[in-house]
């Protein structure tokens, strides 16, 4: 049987670059770490042997409206890959992967790649709402905030 599926997908990219080499950023790419270099962020750590993100850890956190987002820790391969998914009980599912890799000493490229999946009416109107200028802001502002940290405490 032949199915297709309808729901709303988008995909966007961006690769930010970061003044440190990826050892030293991997442990910031966690929900307990994020606290520390990223302005109102707060995550609530659900399952984790460790205290921070490893595979299979579990934690939540709040979107703008309120509602709850549960995270889902799919791969954390140091230093250079994460991937979380994460569901908006208001209608949407997203796939986060986090690369890092190093063109030069002491600089990471860190690409991330959104999957953004409606699963109602709801999450699709918000994904049709998202412009790449957001999507762009919201990268760069994250990137300034992470590079801002690395530089202001040194290895």
């Amino acid at each position: 049987m032949n199915t297709r599926n309808a729901a709303i997908r988008l995909t966007r990219e961006y690769r930010q670059t970061l003044h440190e080499a990826p050892p030293r950023v991997f442990p910031l790419l966690c929900p307990e770490r994020e606290k520390e270099w990223l302005p109102g962020w707060d995550a609530r750590m659900i399952h984790s042997e460790s205290g921070r993100a490893e595979p299979r850890a579990i934690f939540a956190s709040r979107d703008g409206d309120g509602s709850e987002i549960v995270w889902y820790t799919v791969a954390h391969e140091p230093p250079r890959r994460v991937r979380f998914v994460r569901w908006h009980a208001l209608g949407m599912l997203v796939d986060i992967d986090l690369d890092l890799s190093s063109p030069a000493a002491n600089t990471t490229w860190l690409d991330v790649r959104y999957v953004y999946t409606a699963t109602s009416a709801d999450g699709a109107h918000r994904i049709t709402a998202m412009t790449p200028e957001d999507w762009q802001g919201q990268m760069r502002y994250w990137e300034s905030n992470l590079d801002a940290w690395l530089a202001a405490h040194p290895a």
